[in-house]
């Protein structure tokens, strides 16, 4: 299946529901010098295939390391060192193929290089997909603090559902993408969600290839709105001390979680937040507040990170995008203290 994303003037064309193989042709890639960025985990999994489909043009391999935030300065500047063997009187195909920060790091070089080329996706998970999506690209000096920006969406993404299902211990990652979707933009969506993952059998055993039109729908309209959702409380991980026990995909996962509960703190609502919380927990999902992380720290750095986040989402309902707010010290302790007091009952 395939169908064009268009955010301001930029398009992408999406096909999905496809192997790699049938989607990608010789024709689309003529006389291009293939140069595909990735993560050692996809290098060591994928070289064959990927070789495969871009036979018989020459492929040179850039393999990064496998963290979420690998698009920091240090990388671009051995990318940009790696880069340095390749003549600029080329046309040169830049291949994303790896998880968010390879997405990032790729967009960026292609948008930023003397070298001339396109810009292709090949997502390894339904994260890395949606992360295609926003137009966005940047580099950071640490995870999380933007140092470089440019916006650069890719001319093609290829989604290969054998790829993204064979990533099994990422399925709840991929699922928590989808959550957060449902959750600021879509509230129909999140109530499917509910009723197509009751627990964690049916996370490693379905498909979620058949909501991904949905996704596309709504990152479309609201890709900025969804992907703000939580970063603030994500980010105060990174600044307070044994935040580093947590994976970075746990992070994350909390800072949606607890944006969620200040968001519901400023609102009137008949959302089932008790219901939902359990259901998260079915999942698999870790909801409780490390007890080695100082709450009152991690609260403390979410208020000083309000000088970069100065509004935050409010949603009016949830899967309804509201207005934009600034949190006070009050709000954010009563909602810690509500999220704490239901974890305790649940």
């Amino acid at each position: 299946m395939q169908l064009n994303y268009q955010k301001n003037n930029a398009t992408t064309a999406i096909v999905y529901g496809e192997i790699l193989s049938s989607s990608i042709h010789p024709e689309m890639f003529a006389n291009k010098h293939i140069i595909v960025l990735t993560n050692q985990r996809y290098y060591d999994h994928f070289f064959e295939k990927i070789q495969h489909i871009f036979s018989p043009q020459a492929i040179d391999w850039y393999v990064c390391s496998n963290l979420i935030y690998g698009n920091h300065v240090r990388e671009l500047m051995d990318v940009l060192d790696f880069l340095g063997q390749f003549s600029p009187n080329k046309e040169y195909l830049f291949v994303a193929f790896g998880n968010e920060g390879v997405i990032q790091l790729t967009g960026f070089i292609q948008k930023t290089t003397i070298l001339s080329g396109n810009f292709w996706v090949l997502p390894t998970t339904l994260r890395s997909f949606v992360a295609a999506l926003v137009e966005e690209r940047f580099i950071c000096k640490q995870s999380m603090e933007m140092l470089l920006t440019e916006k650069n969406l890719p001319e093609k993404i290829f989604l290969d559902q054998t790829i993204v299902a064979g990533q099994n211990d990422g399925k709840l990652v991929d699922l928590q993408a989808f959550i957060r979707v449902g959750l600021v933009y879509n509230y129909a969506f999140l109530q499917t969600l509910f009723k197509n993952f009751p627990n964690r059998k049916q996370v490693q055993s379905t498909s979620f290839i058949a909501f991904v039109s949905q996704v596309i729908e709504s990152y479309q309209q609201a890709s900025k709105e969804i992907e703000g959702f939580g970063k603030i409380f994500e980010e105060a991980f990174y600044h307070t001390e044994n935040g580093h026990l947590l994976s970075e995909n746990m992070k994350r996962f909390l800072g949606m979680v607890l944006h969620l509960f200040w968001n519901l703190e400023i609102i009137e609502t008949t959302f089932r937040i008790k219901n939902f919380m359990i259901w998260l927990k079915h999942l698999g999902f870790p909801i409780v507040f490390p007890e080695q992380i100082s709450v009152a720290e991690y609260l403390q750095n979410v208020l000083h990170l309000q000088k970069k986040y100065p509004q935050l989402v409010v949603l009016s309902e949830i899967g309804t995008i509201g207005r934009e707010q600034s949190i006070t010290e009050n709000q954010l302790i009563q909602s810690m203290e509500h999220y704490q007091k239901m974890i305790a009952e649940i």
